[in-house]
């Protein structure tokens, strides 16, 4: 059985339809929290500001990407989402990690839900920093093969000689793609960057 939204579902809504005073109460409501958390964790206020706009921005491209459907209270799920990210930061620093999980506060569930929706941004900007090294020709196919142009168009399009040049253009780019990708060293940890430190 689905599990029905929790009225927070008014806030992933309001982010993604630019809602200016829902917007406005997301910041009245959190940013002091935010404020608070980093400066308690090795970092300041604009690092705060930083943190919570990138966090924001995170939950609109999951939004964008799927329907996300929040099932917890957004206060939980947005703190899962910004300690994962400065989490991370702190370690690119070189800096302790001192954050301390607040028990009891939020739910295990708001956890799994911010783990998702952090691990699916990073995963894109993995792969949208690698596709932009890619030739322009191999970026030019890819793009037209993911707006789900069918191989002929394709061929029309750029003048291959024939559906199966395309289909090896293809898989030629996507094998380059996925070998940058793997010999980033970012790709083994990218689920360990998230691992639940209590």
């Amino acid at each position: 059985m689905t599990k029905a939204p929790h009225t927070d579902q008014k806030y992933i809504d309001a982010l993604l339809n630019n809602d200016a005073s829902l917007i406005e109460e997301i910041y009245g409501q959190w940013h002091k929290d935010v404020l608070n958390f980093v400066k308690k964790n090795n970092g300041n206020e604009q690092d705060a500001d930083d943190l919570f706009q990138e966090s924001l921005m995170a939950i609109i491209r999951r939004a964008r990407k799927e329907k996300l459907v929040l099932t917890v209270p957004f206060g939980g799920y947005f703190y899962f989402i910004y300690r994962g990210k400065w989490l991370d930061k702190l370690q690119k620093r070189g800096k302790e990690q001192v954050i301390k999980k607040e028990f009891g506060r939020y739910s295990e569930e708001s956890e799994t839900l911010a783990f998702e929706t952090i691990f699916g941004d990073d995963r894109r900007k993995l792969y949208q920093k690698h596709f932009e090294q890619l030739s322009d020709s191999c970026r030019q196919i890819l793009r037209l093969s993911f707006e789900k142009l069918s191989r002929k168009q394709i061929m029309e399009r750029l003048g291959y000689a024939s559906e199966n040049s395309v289909n090896q253009r293809i898989h030629r780019c996507k094998g380059k793609l996925f070998q940058l990708i793997k010999q980033d060293p970012t790709y083994e940890g990218l689920k360990a960057s998230y691992t639940h430190t209590n």
